[in-house]
């Protein structure tokens, strides 16, 4: 299985809750500024959405949600008073809207990655085909929702709010923890499809750093795609027979700061997980409820190990690293399958 495409996960991962209709194609991830108060709309309809510039945006605000705000201030030639809400510079009138105080409370819970009613591997082999059928689709978009770490005021621990990782060199314990964190919840998702777990290896955590490494020395992101040559050749020195993308996944975002708390970072893993998973390729949650936004498991099909080849249901060994440049941080979700670790053909050497 040749792993060609790629996920660009932007994520709101400080203002927790994002704006629904807010896109820039194919995901990345932005950071907030900081969340003076929060909003939510007065009337049962949705209201449009503003640009600094008093014009209208082609977005709306639902009166479900609360948004998060990070400034306050006279838009337009008609000086309306508004509030900035989410990354992209959306601002929503103050008279459409009635303030809420910013909550105080920190709620911590185990991040969960559970595939909803209606995800089987059945269906997915033909989605990964390219050809979902609606009840795949209506599952996705559902799956999408019920799993929502991502987007809520919660985390796993008080210590991953105060641990501060630096984007250009985590420590070899940040790394084992989002390996654990995100092999946790692809191996929940699997064991859903009553499929066995993938495997933590050393050797699949040598490659990942090692692809990680060819990313940042020749200044690649994952808006680049994925680097093929990198790749290779860090397969070729970890003693793998392969001549092209075969053990990558890879999501990323977008981040000014080089560093950022952990909560914030496996916040970002797990969004990028469930997009590969859920075929979701909208920037952020804004757009979930859009079937149209639903369009590309073979991220999935990787992930749960679903092609339609001898080796379905088999399993992989995993290992994850970041790599970061130009403000972009890359996530690479690196997997070796069973059978190339057997294989006389492409194993020359790996151990996992």
């Amino acid at each position: 299985m040749k792993k060609s495409k790629f996920a660009i996960a932007i994520v709101n991962i400080i203002f927790l809750i994002t704006i629904p209709g807010i896109t820039i194609g194919e995901a990345e991830q932005v950071t907030a500024a900081t969340i003076k108060g929060y909003v939510k709309v007065k009337r049962k309809k949705k209201v449009r959405l503003y640009k600094i510039s008093g014009k209208h945006s082609n977005f709306y605000a639902e009166s479900k949600y609360k948004y998060p705000y990070s400034a306050k201030k006279k838009i337009g030639k008609k000086k309306r008073t508004a509030y900035k809400i989410g990354n992209n510079s959306h601002w929503i009138l103050a008279k459409d809207v009635k303030v809420i105080k910013k909550s105080t409370k920190r709620v911590y819970t185990e991040a969960r990655m559970k595939l909803p009613k209606g995800y089987t591997k059945t269906e997915l082999l033909l989605a990964y085909q390219g050809k979902p059928s609606k009840k795949f689709i209506d599952a996705s978009m559902q799956g999408m929702k019920a799993n929502d770490f991502s987007r809520l005021k919660v985390s796993e621990s008080k210590d991953d709010d105060i641990t501060q990782v630096d984007l250009n060199q985590l420590t070899p314990k940040q790394i084992g923890d989002l390996t654990a964190f995100s092999l946790r919840l692809i191996n929940e998702a699997r064991n859903d499809l009553d499929l066995s777990p993938w495997v933590e290896s050393n050797g699949t955590g040598k490659l990942a750093s090692d692809i990680g490494l060819e990313y940042s020395k020749n200044n690649k992101t994952i808006k680049d795609s994925h680097y093929v040559p990198g790749i290779v050749r860090a397969c070729h020195a970890n003693g793998l027979n392969l001549d092209d993308n075969f053990v990558e996944d890879m999501a990323g975002f977008y981040n000014i700061s080089p560093t950022m708390t952990m909560t914030e970072l496996k916040k970002s893993v797990y969004f990028g997980l469930k997009q590969m998973i859920f075929g979701y390729i909208g920037s952020g949650e804004e757009e979930r409820s859009d079937r149209n936004y639903y369009q590309e498991w073979e991220h999935a099909g990787d992930l749960f190990n679903t092609q339609g080849t001898l080796h379905d249901g088999d399993y992989n060994y995993y290992g994850f690293s970041i790599s970061h440049n130009d403000n972009i941080c890359s996530m690479h979700f690196i997997s070796v399958p069973t059978y190339v670790v057997k294989s006389k053909k492409y194993n020359n050497g790996f151990e996992p």
